[in-house]
């Protein structure tokens, strides 16, 4: 999900697992998959040069027993 928030523009991966015995979700986005999120924003930027002004945060929400939390800058 891409979003903007003010002056920031906010790059946020979105995990969720169906079930607790299946570990924490956030532990899904790893080295390989952070470095994968943080090529697309590049590549993302690149396409919008428009936004290239704002500050740029890498977000990771996870879905934990119902609930939404954000991760702010986890990557």
């Amino acid at each position: 999900m891409v979003a903007r928030r003010g002056g920031s523009l906010v790059f946020c991966e979105v995990k969720s697992k169906s079930g607790e015995g299946f570990g924490d979700p956030l532990e899904m986005v790893g080295e390989v998959k952070a470095h994968r999120i943080r090529r697309a924003a590049e590549a993302w930027l690149a396409r919008h040069p428009e936004h290239v002004e704002l500050a740029v945060r890498l977000d990771v929400m996870v879905e934990r027993r119902g609930r939404l939390e954000c991760v702010r800058a986890a990557l």
